[in-house]
């Protein structure tokens, strides 16, 4: 048994007038916490709440844990979700999910672009721009896709991400930058389906179903955008195809370009990677998540797991143990309970 500590950012108070209206969409409520711990005291483990606000140093020298089951977003800052974890590192406390830096990467998706670009993973050309900058797109083909540079949980997107023109370009561009004080990625839009797909382990890591969102459904007006409007409102099963309806070749291309992308970026314990295909069919990288929701019921990454024959507890209980196997804790794993699945 190994006593966890659960660390998390809360949703605060809504949005004053002037902030994003998304604003701390990326954070979780009290309701997710509470399953990911109850999912680790069903694996036999005690669980020590620790919120990952600016006192978290003294709560962690406070109450010693063996693990962090890290879900922290983090407060402020393009390289927030790194926050906690350089914390942990420094006072030498394990944790689950990835490193500092890779964190740290991921969230400027820019930069993430271009590692994945050197390594041959197909991604769709960009620029950015930052707020007052001449908006010049010479070498980008419209439509393109504009979205904040560091943000996650699609915040910032929605119908008018898509572009068909410069005046439409630069009047996003600006709504953007000044809204979300953060640059603009501005990238060609990616017009074929759209998939996501959930990695769990380290060394052999399982690829999980791969899911299709599905937007034929919902209103034209919307747009083919995974908004948050559609995760919150279109979140029935009919908008999310999983096991996602294709061919052999095409899953096992899908597969393969995430497992690289997965150890390209240095992911661990788990992640899940945002794909669309382009014009010509090809499977292009739009994002990684390496910090996926946890959301029962809602989240991409529970429901990805559950259609791989997960349930929420496994789930919960087999991220934590990739991670104190990779720390050679699994002298910590817990005889009872819940066991967790066997992931290298």
């Amino acid at each position: 048994m190994a006593t966890v500590g659960l660390m998390y950012n809360l949703k605060g108070e809504p949005p004053d007038d002037g902030e994003p209206p998304d604003l701390g969409a990326e954070l979780d409520s009290e309701t997710t916490v509470m399953a990911v711990a109850e999912a680790l005291r069903a694996g036999g483990h005690e669980v020590v709440l620790i919120e990952g606000n600016d006192v978290a140093y003294l709560r962690l020298l406070e109450k010693p844990v063996d693990i962090v089951f890290n879900m922290c977003e983090g407060l402020r800052g393009e390289s927030r979700e790194s926050h906690i974890p350089a914390i942990l590192e420094m006072l030498g406390i394990p944790y689950t999910g990835s490193g500092v830096l890779t964190l740290a990467l991921t969230l400027d998706k820019a930069l993430a672009k271009k590692v994945l670009a050197y390594h041959g993973i197909p991604t769709a050309p960009f620029k950015v721009f930052d707020n007052g900058e001449p908006v010049d797109v010479t070498g980008l083909e419209f439509p393109l896709f504009v979205k904040p540079l560091h943000e996650g949980s699609s915040m910032g997107v929605g119908s008018n991400s898509i572009v068909s023109s410069v005046t439409d370009l630069e009047r996003e561009v600006s709504r953007l930058t000044r809204l979300y004080k953060q640059p603009a990625l501005v990238e060609e839009f990616l017009p074929g389906r759209e998939f996501t797909v959930g990695i769990l382990g380290n060394t052999s890591p399982l690829v999980l179903p791969i899911m299709e969102i599905n937007f034929n459904p919902c209103p034209a007006e919307h747009g083919r955008v995974y908004s948050r409007q559609f995760k919150v409102e279109w979140y029935q099963d009919e908008f999310y195809l999983c096991p996602a309806p294709i061919d052999d070749e095409l899953k096992r291309t899908i597969e393969d370009l995430a497992l690289k992308t997965y150890r390209v970026l240095g992911c661990r314990d788990m992640a899940r990677i945002d794909m669309r295909l382009d014009r010509k069919g090809v499977p292009n990288v739009m994002e990684v998540n390496p910090l996926p929701g946890m959301t029962p019921g809602f989240s991409d990454f529970p429901r990805i797991a559950e259609k791989g024959g997960f349930t929420y507890v496994e789930l919960v209980n087999s991220i934590l143990a990739c991670a104190l196997r990779r720390y050679g804790l699994e002298h910590l794993l817990s005889s009872e309970g819940i066991l967790a699945r066997r992931i290298a």
